[in-house]
């Protein structure tokens, strides 16, 4: 069985150490469809870092792919999430053997 990774994306830190960060809000064993209907059961819950106070939330759909458009008092944010199959992992070489031993 394939491993997938749910993955957000957004902005992490603040001021002018503001950077786009990627991080694994979790995995599913199974199959795509399986991930993507985690994904859609996390998505709606997730609280972004930024704004710390948000006046406005849009989220849109676009296939498998979420936006969440986080509307502050001085600017806009946003969040992308994404499920993207788990094929390697330096610190979980099981991850790999798994994928060998499908093939």
């Amino acid at each position: 069985m394939a491993r997938w990774a749910l993955v957000v994306e957004e902005t992490v830190g603040v001021g002018d150490d503001r950077t786009w960060g990627s991080k694994v809000l979790g995995e599913v064993v199974g199959t795509r469809e399986e991930a993507v209907e985690e994904l859609q059961r996390i998505v709606p819950t997730f609280t972004p870092q930024h704004p710390f106070n948000s006046r406005r939330q849009t989220l849109l759909r676009d296939g498998d792919t979420y936006l969440l458009i986080s509307r502050g008092s001085m600017r806009d944010y946003h969040c992308v999430f994404k499920v993207w199959e788990l094929l390697w992992d330096s610190k979980r070489p099981e991850v790999q053997a798994e994928r060998i031993a499908e093939e």
